[in-house]
């Protein structure tokens, strides 16, 4: 119950950080404090289901990130509104400072010339501090980029950036493209959150993609990545509504692609499809995991073919794939972790080709009894269906 009461308490705050706001990002706090308190409600649901304590703990750990990320939000807007009340407060003491300094140039030729010295010095050293840190409507702090604050739909980022930082572009909806250059080596975690990009190419010189570094760009069709990418963080993708293709240069080691799809390099780890791929998709054989979040959320998607090689399903990997109606487990399918299946609400039929030796208790989670029954059953090959939207599962017949 406190983490609701948390909750709700964050969202109120937000919501007023909204309605303060006059400007354009003031509907994106509110669509983040909605997202809080859909969690929040599902915390609470699951709660009085008697949902597991494994499945219930994991829900708070994604409550307390999502308010997190809440939090930083509400605080960075709050930053900005008091940076804004002091450039303007600098502006003003400046000019007021600068009319005077031609005034009095005759009683300043008859002084010492000591004290001309120390005033000039001043004055000259404010404003090259004040202009160090934005030029162009970008903000930095030595070679990282902290914000855009420009009006260009189309943005280059200069040469000798090297990071850009958490805050750069996140839900600037008003951009559609940018152009990173070959010196930038990190692109933070949420930099780029909920903007309005529509593709996007990450230079050879990149090394990091951060943890959701393009969450929710909804207007991100295609992403092409450079050879010397070696990381790419939890969601850095995810959320992205148009998202169809994902391309990796041949040259990068670590990371590959086949029609779209990002795997890695040896093509046996499955590892993010994009969130616009519709129909069927067949896994390639050779693939021997699918992992995590992998086909998470991916609702366009009507049917997903495993291949005998896979040997493992990783956490949430096919979570909330609501359009998904049968599923088959090849039987070299020794483990099948938490929430794999979650809320894949228009599943009716699953069939084991083998046993399923770990098969976590919350793999089907919302969904009904089906790992009970596996269980009962003594987790033998077989096909499980049951009624659309009943909790219910039962075993066929061989035959039936």
């Amino acid at each position: 119950m406190k983490y609701v009461i948390k909750a709700v308490l964050l969202v109120s705050a937000l919501i007023a950080v909204a309605a303060c706001n006059k400007n354009k990002e003031s509907a994106d706090v509110a669509a983040l404090a909605k997202q809080l308190s859909e969690m929040q409600a599902k915390l609470e649901a699951a709660e009085k289901a008697n949902a597991g304590a494994e499945e219930i703990e994991r829900m708070k750990k994604e409550l307390d990130e999502q308010k997190e990320r809440a939090e930083r939000r509400r605080e960075r807007r709050e930053g900005g509104e008091r940076g804004n009340r002091q450039q303007s407060s600098e502006t003003e003491t400046t000019a007021q400072t600068a009319a005077p300094a031609t005034a009095p140039a005759a009683s300043a030729a008859t002084a010492t010339t000591t004290e001309p010295a120390k005033s000039t010095a001043a004055a000259t050293t404010t404003p090259v501090a004040s202009t160090a840190t934005s030029s162009g409507g970008f903000q930095m702090s030595g070679t990282t980029l902290t914000k855009y604050t420009g009006t260009s739909k189309s943005v280059t980022i200069p040469d000798g950036v090297t990071t850009i930082a958490g805050t750069a572009f996140s839900y600037n909806k008003s951009i559609t493209s940018v152009t990173i250059p070959d010196t930038v080596t990190t692109i933070e975690v949420e930099a780029f959150y909920g903007s309005g990009i529509t593709s996007i190419t990450i230079p050879d010189s990149v090394t990091t993609i951060g943890r959701g570094a393009f969450f929710a760009c909804e207007s991100l069709a295609s992403v092409t990545i450079g050879s010397g990418v070696k990381s790419i963080g939890e969601r850095a993708f995810d959320r992205c509504e148009r998202l169809a293709s994902i391309t990796v240069d041949a040259n990068n080691p670590n990371f590959s692609s086949i029609d779209g799809i990002l795997y890695n390099k040896a093509k046996t780890e499955f590892l993010l499809i994009p969130q616009n791929l519709t129909g069927n998709v067949t896994i390639p054989n050779g693939v021997t995991s699918i992992g995590e979040l992998a086909f998470s959320n991916r609702n366009r998607l009507t049917g997903i073919t495993i291949p005998n090689s896979v040997k493992s399903i990783g956490v949430m990997a096919f979570n909330d794939c609501t359009g998904l109606t049968r599923i088959t487990i090849p039987n070299r399918v020794t483990s099948i972790e938490r929430s794999a299946f979650a809320v894949c609400t228009n599943l009716t039929s699953v069939t084991f080709q083998g046993t399923v030796s770990n098969l976590n208790d919350s793999a089907f989670w919302g969904i009904g009894n089906l790992h009970e029954r596996y269980i009962e059953d003594g987790s033998v090959p077989g096909t499980y269906t049951r009624a659309k939207g009943s909790d219910e599962w039962n075993r066929q017949a061989q035959g039936a």
